[in-house]
């Protein structure tokens, strides 16, 4: 298995994160802006050229906030980190793909078919190893990831290995209960409880 990178959002979270990110720049750019900049960008021939004169008087921002930003962007990669070792670590695609004994589009279409969980990890997708026993995804997987809707990957991933009390002796994640029940009636109780936490 690979080392860690840098988690990268999905892409429609991306998306939607960086339109946040533009929204919030051009706010600030239009707070700080003089009367000769806000005469230019209501001149502009067009958007392309209101977005190159809108930074002109843009301040930068405290120092103090980036310091915030690069700590929480900190706790979270740490935060990452540690979900991924509690689940036993992460195959990158190819890795997947030789394991399962299936090409690597294959391991794309099981992905998107929510057959198996894959997390955003840098510039790729990885695949977390404990959702995985004996060459194949643990039973009942899908139903669970069905239920879990449109959660973030990584809130998922949170859900599958978090210790659960109620289904045996001791606490267990997710993840091995279903590799561990006895039958699909089991299964279901545990897609079941995946459909409340997503409510």
């Amino acid at each position: 298995m690979t080392a860690l990178a840098r988690p990268l959002a999905a892409p429609d979270t991306l998306r939607r994160r960086a339109m946040q990110a533009l929204t919030e720049a051009v706010a600030r750019a239009l707070d700080s802006a003089s009367e000769e900049t806000l005469a230019a960008i209501v001149g502009a021939q067009d958007a392309r050229e209101a977005l190159a004169i809108a930074p002109r008087d843009l301040a930068p921002p405290p120092p103090e906030r980036l310091a915030a930003e690069r700590a929480a962007r900190a706790r979270t990669a740490a935060f990452r980190a540690e979900l991924a070792e509690r689940a036993g670590g992460m195959y990158d695609r190819a890795e997947l793909a030789e394991l399962l004994g299936v090409t690597p589009a294959a391991i794309d279409k099981q992905r998107q078919r929510r057959q198996i969980l894959g997390v955003p990890f840098g510039t790729e997708i990885r695949y977390p190893a404990a959702q995985f026993r004996d060459g194949a995804a643990v039973p009942g997987l899908k139903a669970v990831l069905d239920a879990l809707g449109d959660m973030h990957p990584w809130g998922q991933l949170q859900l599958l290995v978090a210790p659960l009390d109620g289904f045996g002796d001791a606490p267990a994640p997710l993840l091995d209960l279903l590799a561990t029940a006895r039958d699909a009636a089991a299964r279901a109780r545990l897609a079941a409880l995946a459909a409340g936490w997503a409510a």
